[in-house]
């Protein structure tokens, strides 16, 4: 019984799968969090064009309705959804007035166990009013 014993402790055929399962979990993780920090640069990319069109019309029509810039801000993002927050005011600086764009969208992570906390992705814009 204890040649059998030492046959066990001395083998070593099962090393690799052992070396695997702690490397792997981690190279997974970091896998997807790199898929995750790029789909949120992606997502805050595409609200920030959104936002600087949404600017431009701004800048080019003074009188445009704040109903028309959401509409077309919500049709230049393609992940635009009911979660999406888009906010408009005025603001006054140094004698400047402003129309500001503030637009907002929750990620949400599909790595299950960060998922308890949602992150917000902001941009907002501020333009001057002539």
């Amino acid at each position: 019984m204890s040649a059998r014993l030492r046959h066990f402790r001395q083998s070593e055929s099962g090393a690799a799968a052992v070396e695997f399962a702690l490397v792997g979990l981690v190279a997974i993780v970091l896998f997807l969090g790199i898929i995750e920090f790029g789909r949120g640069l992606h997502m805050r990319n595409e609200m920030s064009y959104a936002a600087d069109r949404a600017a431009r019309q701004i800048m080019m029509n003074p009188a445009i309705s704040n109903a028309e810039v959401e509409l077309a801000l919500r049709d230049a993002m393609a992940f635009a959804s009911s979660d999406l927050q888009i906010t408009f005011g005025t603001e006054s600086s140094q004698g400047v007035d402003f129309r500001t764009v503030l637009i907002r969208h929750p990620v949400n992570l599909t790595i299950p166990s960060l998922n308890h906390r949602r992150l917000m992705l902001s941009v907002d814009r501020r333009v001057p009013i002539r």
